[in-house]
């Protein structure tokens, strides 16, 4: 990964924009997984617990960018 401290403020721009539409996609697809069941399968909790994973690992990433 490239060094945050190296990056301007543009280029830190993008990556949490960049970052921020990774996000909502994934938020997006946890809605759909929910709004599809009243009732909850236990491999829809598994996808969900896994793209929540990734939604924090995005939120952590893109934090440490200003920080």
């Amino acid at each position: 990964m490239v060094l945050i401290m190296k990056l301007n403020t543009s280029q830190k721009a993008e990556l949490y924009n960049e970052g921020l539409r990774r996000y909502q996609k994934l938020q997006e697809q946890v809605r759909q997984i929910r709004a599809n069941s009243l009732n909850l399968t236990e491999l829809d909790e598994m996808k969900i617990a896994k793209l929540e994973q990734k939604m924090k690992e995005i939120y952590n990433k893109t934090r440490d960018l200003y920080n």
